[in-house]
């Protein structure tokens, strides 16, 4: 993480700290509480969890990194990706 802010410093910079697009931590009493991330790294992340519980998507992947089964390309315009 970049930066961790006690919730009182984190409320007094809070419209600089997100101009600024930077991922930073709010702490309460020393103790880690909040993650403040850009939505496009949020976006990224949600969307690999996506991947991750998906049991079809896994598979395919343990395949791929086995080196089994044929070269498909993904369809990134399909749900499964053309899985």
């Amino acid at each position: 993480m970049n930066s961790i802010y006690p919730v009182s410093e984190a409320q007094a910079k809070l419209s600089k700290l997100c101009r600024e697009g930077n991922r930073f931590i709010i702490s309460n009493r020393n103790r880690p509480v909040m993650v403040a991330l850009p939505i496009d790294e949020f976006d990224a992340l949600m969307e690999t969890m996506d991947v991750l519980s998906d049991p079809k998507a896994m598979r395919e992947i343990q395949r791929a990194i086995a080196g089994e089964g044929s070269y498909k390309p993904l369809d990134l315009d399909d749900e499964d990706f053309g899985l």
